[in-house]
């Protein structure tokens, strides 16, 4: 069995999508079924994870456009038994229609990325997307919420394929809550406009005086737009320049983990998600509570608030109160068992 995921739009795969759903799809069909696997996209480079999912095969098509990912599937449609797409881009449209009409038995499995203001502005009636749904044999979601939501909106069925934790064979085991640090801890791109950190950042120094010995550790690359506001804010708050640590991005995976080995809290201050972020999951394997905003997966991430607190999008006020509330708990290490 052959399976090809095609990266979306015209872009190349990203190093830590192989580690993402995106590339654990492919990687456990390999392992677990004996399939063998291409992700497929424009050229990239920089590919350090790819030893992580030995027996994927990155292939490179010339410049990664529409045209060019037609081709590909008219070349190779009737040796593809499993072609997984991202997204319900207008990009994957004439790639599924393609597949279908060269391997009219060949199956598509789509994995959405959706959240709720993205999905509810589709006009899902229009011919091209219903062509591509229906083109589709299994579309996902990897949010319950969400799951429920489309499958009242939309005529199609849609799965529910949460994202979880993998540990690439590494056991690793949760730490005890004794041995954690005072650290409310991040992992993200950080300062994009989904991400909403300065929400996070201003809820930071709302609480710095009621938890004065803990710490907000954000771990990413920084979006450049973002850099004039990290120098305005550590000009309004001076005294929190010691106390808000940039890591920039991690991408050894025993490091990264250690981040979230120390930290007692995970916070995330998002306007909109993909389904349930990968980080969430990292988060609890390794015994964080959270403090989230209300993107569509949240009470479902922490479980109805029984592993950690949610408070409404772009309310710094509240979420700085959930920061103080975690972190003055007397029994913390409960949370993060749950």
């Amino acid at each position: 069995m052959k399976a090809v995921a095609m990266a979306p739009y015209e872009r190349p795969w990203s190093n830590v999508e192989l580690i993402k759903d995106c590339g654990l799809i492919p990687y456990l069909l390999h392992k677990n079924y004996g399939f063998q696997v291409k992700m497929v996209g424009a050229k990239g480079d920089g590919y350090t994870y790819l030893p992580l999912v030995d027996g994927i095969e990155l292939e490179f098509l010339e410049n990664g456009s529409v045209p060019a990912k037609v081709e590909y599937i008219k070349a190779h449609a009737k040796e593809i038994d499993l072609l997984i797409l991202r997204g319900c881009y207008n990009s994957n449209f004439m790639v599924a229609y393609t597949y279908k009409v060269c391997n009219p038995m060949g199956k598509i499995y789509v994995g959405l990325d959706a959240n709720s203001v993205w999905m509810d502005g589709i006009d899902w009636e229009q011919t091209g997307f219903k062509i591509f749904m229906d083109c589709c044999d299994v579309i996902a979601t990897s949010g319950k919420a969400m799951q429920e939501h489309l499958n009242l909106k939309w005529p199609w069925k849609i799965a529910y394929v949460p994202n979880g934790y993998y540990s690439f064979g590494k056991e690793r085991k949760l730490p005890p809550f004794c041995e954690k640090e005072n650290i409310i801890l991040t992992v993200a791109r950080i300062g994009t406009e989904q991400k909403a950190d300065h929400i996070m950042l201003e809820a930071f120094a709302l609480a710095a005086d009621a938890i004065p010995d803990w710490s907000l550790r954000m771990v990413g690359t920084v979006d450049p737009q973002f850099e004039e506001y990290l120098k305005t804010y550590f000009q309004k708050y001076p005294a929190l320049r010691d106390r808000v640590i940039l890591t920039g991005a991690i991408a050894d995976r025993d490091l990264l983990y250690e981040e979230y080995r120390r930290a007692k809290i995970f916070t995330l201050s998002s306007e909109v998600e993909g389904g349930t972020p990968n980080v969430i999951a990292e988060a609890l394997h390794a015994g964080c509570a959270l403090a989230l905003t209300r993107f569509d997966a949240a009470a479902e991430a922490t479980d109805g608030e029984n592993c950690g607190i949610v408070v409404d999008i772009d309310d710094a006020e509240a979420l700085g109160k959930a920061y103080v509330r975690l972190a003055l708990s007397e029994h913390p290490e409960e949370l993060s068992l749950r």
